[in-house]
C-alpha cells in the first residue's frame, strides 16, 4: 500500500500502487483470506482483482466479504460500508463507517472525448461549453461512476439520476471537490465529492446517506 489517509468527509482511502507478479499477489491472497478465500478468485482472477481483494482483507482481518443482489460489496461482520476500484498499476479502497461510500479510479483516456454526451446531461453539456477538456470529463466520469457505485442500484441513469453541478476548471488541481445531486426516487439528495490526481490517473470518492 503507498498511500493511507482519512478524508474530512469522514471517508478513510487506502491506494496501492501494484508492483508484484499476480503470484505473489495470489499468495498473499491466500495468507490474508485463509479460509475465506475464494478458490475461484484465485484460480481466474487478475491481478486487479486480486489487489483489490488483499486491500479488503488486510484492513478488515477477520471479516468475511459479501455481495449484495446488485453486486456491491459488504463486510461481515458489518463494520463499515467499503467501496473499491482499479486502473492501470492501481488498486483503491475506500470506507466509512455509516454512510453509503462509492469510489472510483480511471486512467485519462481519449475515448472520453467522443462519448461524454452519453453520460452527461443537458445542463453539464452546456456548462463544460464545445471543446471540454479530457481531465474535466475525467472527473465527471469517475465521479459519476462513484454515485451510482455508492446508490448500488443497476437502474442508475448516469444522465437523468446524477447531476454534476460545479467541478473545477483547473486541470492542474491535484485534489478539489466537485458537487452533485441524485435525483433517483428513494436516494435524492445533494452531495460533495472530493478527488485526486497523479500521474495521468484521477480517483474520486463520495459518501451519501443510504
Amino acid at each position: 500500500m503507498d498511500l493511507r489517509w482519512n478524508c474530512h468527509s469522514g471517508v478513510r482511502l487506502v491506494r496501492w500502487h501494484i508492483t508484484e507478479l499476480r503470484d505473489a499477489l495470489a499468495q498473499s491472497y491466500n495468507q490474508i483470506w485463509g479460509d475465506a478465500a475464494n478458490p475461484e478468485t484465485l484460480a481466474s482472477g487478475s491481478s486487479h482483482k486480486l489487489a483489490a481483494r488483499n486491500l479488503i482483507g488486510a484492513t478488515f482481518p477477520n471479516h468475511q466479504l459479501l455481495f449484495s443482489e446488485q453486486g456491491k460489496p459488504l463486510l461481515s461482520p458489518p463494520s463499515a460500508h467499503i467501496n473499491h476500484s482499479h486502473a492501470g498499476d492501481y488498486a483503491i479502497l475506500a470506507h466509512h463507517p455509516e454512510k453509503s461510500v462509492g469510489v472510483d479510479i480511471e486512467q485519462l483516456r481519449p475515448q472520453l472525448l467522443k462519448i461524454y454526451p452519453r453520460f452527461c446531461n443537458e445542463a453539464e453539456l452546456s456548462l463544460l461549453g464545445p471543446n471540454p477538456q479530457l481531465e474535466t470529463l475525467l472527473l465527471i466520469w469517475c465521479a459519476k461512476e462513484a454515485l451510482y457505485k455508492a446508490i448500488g442500484e443497476k437502474g442508475t441513469d448516469f444522465r437523468e439520476h446524477l447531476h454534476l453541478r460545479q467541478w473545477p476548471t483547473d486541470i492542474a488541481l491535484k485534489e478539489g471537490v466537485l458537487t452533485a445531486e441524485i435525483t433517483l426516487l428513494g436516494h435524492a439528495q445533494n452531495c460533495q465529492l472530493h478527488f485526486q490526481r497523479w500521474d495521468g490517473y484521477a480517483a474520486v470518492w463520495v459518501a451519501i446517506e443510504a
